[in-house]
């Protein structure tokens, strides 16, 4: 199932694992107080404010939002990697964290998984072309026109 390694954390180790303890939790943390009415108005897509375009992870924010309130059905609608990466983020959150208090490398299958150069390229593919499928749909709505003439890239040309 797992296996713990022989070697204690290493100072380098440890800091390296706090770090990403902090990268895990912040969306968990933030999807929480943006649930709560916490807004931090500056924390806008850059690539959809100045092209109006969709980029990769549009939705993600609303997506997690969605998964805590328990709405799954809007979190997909949203994102459809959103409940996914919110479980990703939940995993290596509470990974990290037995580590961290085991003070020992713990090595699961899917830790391996994420090594398969294969796998990688797979997921890239699937994400790149889910963003495609909504780039087709929102062209074909004429949102994707709307949007690129109305934001600031659109005035400018």
């Amino acid at each position: 199932m797992f296996e713990l390694s022989r070697y204690p954390l290493s100072y380098h180790g440890k800091l390296m694992r706090w770090s990403i303890l902090g990268f895990s939790c912040a969306p968990l943390i933030g999807t929480y107080f943006y649930n709560q009415g916490y807004k931090i108005s500056f924390l806008v897509c850059p690539v959809r404010h100045w092209t109006g375009i969709l980029c990769p992870t549009c939705g993600m924010t609303r997506s997690f939002m969605a998964i805590a309130r328990g709405d799954l059905t809007e979190a997909v609608r949203q994102h459809l990697f959103g409940p996914i990466l919110f479980a990703v983020f939940l995993l290596a959150a509470v990974h990290i964290a037995l580590e961290l208090l085991t003070r020992h490398r713990i090595t699961v299958f899917y830790c391996r998984l994420l090594k398969l150069r294969k796998l990688q390229v797979l997921g890239l593919f699937v994400v790149l072309s889910y963003h495609a499928l909504r780039l087709y749909d929102s062209s074909q709505t004429g949102e994707l026109y709307v949007n690129f003439i109305n934001s600031p890239l659109g005035q400018l040309l």
